[in-house]
């Protein structure tokens, strides 16, 4: 158990693995979670524009309208989620995983593929780390960096290992039976957590259930958290962030492939960025708990800053994998900082709602670049203007993440002495 012993008391903490079987659950679900969806648009874009014909712009725009309606999906789920409980998440991943079985029955309509990427994004909040952040956030105090990123490295994971399992089946299959293999798995792994295996504390439940008695969610009007400037501080640098990591995530094969390089080489750039990912949220998570977390997060934002020029500006291949292995470092990251930043400046029972007002900026900003780098190739030829722009964006997301100051809250959700 890792919370502290009065903590695991009064959190109603039972069993011999506790919480840790929570994020055990979330890791292995994020194998298959909200990333899919880029490393299936990255890799099924070339069988997409030999059957139907299709531009990387209209391609990529279906994957831009999906992260659009993920951010909604995800700013109704932490309202949601506060006052119905994480069970809510269920239908939600379903709905994400026949979406994306459906989309093997696509014809040739880029209407229908944009039909179908919203209702996919509307149910990609549950497959995201989200819920299971809520969930482990309200379980430990002691090592809630640790947990964060041991949770989060599932999702570095979908994309390490998925860009192989869905070159495997589209050579064998074709890329029909990659979307229905896909989506099963993707679908059933969540809401099977969510029904069988995680549970928030039961304190938390009896606040939530006692406050819905009485027609509202615990704690502060989220009204007032507008008020505050840590509140816009988080959401613009996740905003910032997000866009440039997406963003570059979105056409790395494309880029590297634009390069003279083989398609298989492009996925395992691809994959080193994933790989890079699951070593940072290990080693961000652990130091997450032992330094000061803004100015953690500025070093990170750094790197990705280098990663970004580095890839866009060689064309070699070492310098290539270097590049996308420091892109990988802050997409790994920012995740588990965001999940833990929002712990240390936003009151305990605000926390669901306020990260689903964070990850719909984290999608909005993700769709915002990926839109940003497609359009300036489509229209210009070069990724150059849209790349200058996601330098300077990850450069004023440590600039604001800096700017917030010391620790608001403890990790047992009291005031700290500055605050």
């Amino acid at each position: 158990m890792e919370t502290t012993s009065s903590a695991a008391v009064a959190l109603g903490q039972t069993g011999k693995l506790g919480p840790w079987l929570y994020v055990l659950t979330g890791f292995i679900a994020l194998i298959f979670g909200v990333n899919m969806m880029n490393v299936l648009f990255n890799v099924l874009s070339p069988s997409l524009v030999s059957t139907f014909g299709w531009n990387r712009l209209q391609i990529s725009s279906g994957l831009s309208i999906f992260t659009i309606c993920d951010g909604i999906g995800l700013l109704a789920l932490g309202f949601l989620v506060d006052r119905y409980g994480i069970r809510i998440a269920t239908p939600m991943a379903i709905l994400f995983g026949v979406g994306i079985m459906a989309l093997s029955l696509l014809p040739p309509s880029l209407m229908m593929l944009y039909v179908i990427c919203a209702f996919i994004g509307l149910g990609a909040g549950a497959v995201t780390p989200t819920v299971y952040s809520i969930v482990v956030t309200a379980w430990f105090e002691r090592n809630r960096g640790l947990a964060l990123g041991a949770l989060n490295v599932g999702l570095g994971l979908c994309g390490t290992a998925t860009p192989f399992i869905v070159s495997l089946i589209l050579k064998e299959y074709g890329w029909r039976a990659v979307f229905v293999a896909m989506g099963a798995v993707g679908g059933l792994l969540h809401a099977l957590a969510y029904i069988f295996v995680v549970r928030m504390p039961k304190a938390w439940e009896r606040e939530r259930l006692a406050a819905k008695s009485k027609g509202r969610s615990a704690g502060m009007p989220m009204r007032e958290v507008l008020s505050h400037r840590v509140f816009w501080l988080i959401c613009f640098a996740v905003f910032f962030v997000s866009a440039s990591t997406y963003g570059m995530m979105s056409q790395m094969v494309s880029m590297t492939i634009d390069r003279g390089f083989p398609a298989t080489t492009a996925i395992a750039v691809l994959s080193a960025v994933s790989l890079s990912s699951i070593a940072s949220r290990f080693v961000v998570g652990a130091l997450l708990d032992r330094m000061f977390a803004p100015l953690l997060t500025a070093i990170i934002f750094a790197v990705c800053t280098a990663g970004v020029v580095l890839l866009y500006t060689t064309n070699s291949l070492d310098t290539l994998y270097v590049g996308a292995v420091c892109i990988g470092f802050g997409l790994g990251a920012e995740g588990d900082i965001v999940a833990y930043i929002i712990s240390r400046y936003i009151p305990k029972q605000l926390y669901a709602r306020v990260l689903g007002v964070a990850m719909f900026l984290f999608a909005q900003g993700g769709a915002f670049g990926i839109f940003a780098l497609s359009s300036s190739y489509t229209l210009t030829g070069s990724y150059k203007l849209a790349i200058v722009g996601i330098a300077v964006s990850v450069v004023t997301a440590g600039i604001l993440v800096l700017c917030l100051g010391p620790y608001k809250y403890e990790t047992d959700g009291s005031k700290t002495a500055t605050a």
